[in-house]
């Protein structure tokens, strides 16, 4: 009888897959984009730019993945909490603001580029070039526009797993496990 009440209140493992796949990509991007400037000059830089552009791309293309998944599969239904729907408002509000993020992050780091003058590398396969002259103060001015909006999701990143530490921890709930794999949900 549990196991029959047990069905469906996991995220499935391609929601899973494209949820910390997520992570990865927006914390390998952010911290090239932050830190990439104290690599060695010459083509480690120029390596460590390129891995960041194809992340964001990737991310975008997880992003889509995600929004087309949920449709197909939804998400379990949300775990009940003291907070009630307090909480359920604003896990809404917080997977909105995230989802907005990482649309809007990259394509602000894609305007970026094409301002600069420069192309978009598509994963070495080719690249779409800028369509309009290089603008420096442009570039300078959507360069801070895509970092504050990326600094803005890894804080927010940063909230929604606090969010999900506080389910767990403190509401004792399986908001955490829901999202976790088996084999490192079993142990919590």
């Amino acid at each position: 009888m549990t196991q029959i009440k047990e069905i469906g209140w996991k995220h499935n493992s391609t929601a899973q897959i494209l949820h910390w796949g997520s992570v990865l990509l927006v914390a390998v991007a952010w911290l090239l984009g932050s830190f990439g400037d104290y690599l060695p000059k010459g083509s480690i830089r120029d390596v460590g730019a390129f891995v960041h552009v194809s992340a964001g791309q990737l991310i975008v293309v997880l992003l889509l993945t995600r929004l087309i998944w949920r449709v197909i599969s939804p998400p379990p239904p949300l775990e009940i909490t003291p907070l009630g729907k307090w909480a359920d408002r604003s896990g809404v509000v917080m997977h909105f603001a995230l989802y907005a993020l990482l649309a809007a992050v990259p394509i602000a780091g894609v305007v970026t580029l094409f301002a600069g003058g420069d192309a978009l590398p598509l994963f070495g396969l080719g690249e779409i070039p800028s369509p309009w002259p290089k603008d420096k103060a442009f570039e300078h001015d959507l360069k801070e526009i895509h970092e504050t909006l990326a600094n803005i999701l890894v804080v927010l990143v940063f909230v929604h797993a606090s969010a999900a530490l506080a389910h767990h921890f403190y509401f004792r709930d399986r908001t955490l496990k829901r999202m976790l794999p088996n084999a490192f949900g079993a142990g919590l």
